[in-house]
């Protein structure tokens, strides 16, 4: 377990983790793709996505029934396999240090990969389905951890 600060465990004793029903993929677009279909924005079908364009790619995380709604859209793209995510249901501070890292170090030691995302309150991790028990289990012990000591 990673050396956690009082702050910190009071925030991990505090977590729910919620692992979102649908399944995801991360898709990589040209960076000159076409722009997205508003659908894709819409909170009623969107419970979570992400959008990231730098100077290489645009990437995005999406459900899954929704990119085989829009896949034919876009002339090339690569895909990776079924992912789920995970957020970490407690409002955090934008000033509270080494929250996500502290869930890197504890999966990094179980040996599961993460794809951190951050909103501006909550974390959340994306990961490959196939680890999505594994992880769950970690977690859930470290947390409980935290809300021992």
């Amino acid at each position: 377990m990673p050396v956690l600060t009082a702050e910190l465990k009071e925030f991990f004793a505090r977590t729910k983790l919620v692992v979102l029903p649908e399944d995801y993929y991360m898709v990589r677009l040209p960076v000159d793709a076409k722009p997205l279909p508003g659908e894709w924005y819409r909170p009623a079908t969107t419970r979570f996505a992400t959008f990231i364009r730098d100077s290489q790619e645009i990437t995005l995380v999406i459900p899954r029934r929704k990119w085989l709604r829009m896949h034919s859209l876009f002339e090339s793209y690569e895909l990776s396999k079924p992912m789920k995510v995970i957020t970490f249901d407690v409002k955090l501070p934008l000033t509270l240090c080494g929250y996500i890292a502290a869930v890197g170090t504890v999966l990094a030691d179980a040996r599961i990969s993460i794809l951190p995302m951050s909103s501006f309150n909550r974390d959340h991790i994306v990961l490959a389905k196939e680890d999505l028990p594994r992880a769950v289990k970690v977690l859930r012990h470290f947390l409980q951890d935290c809300k021992k000591s």
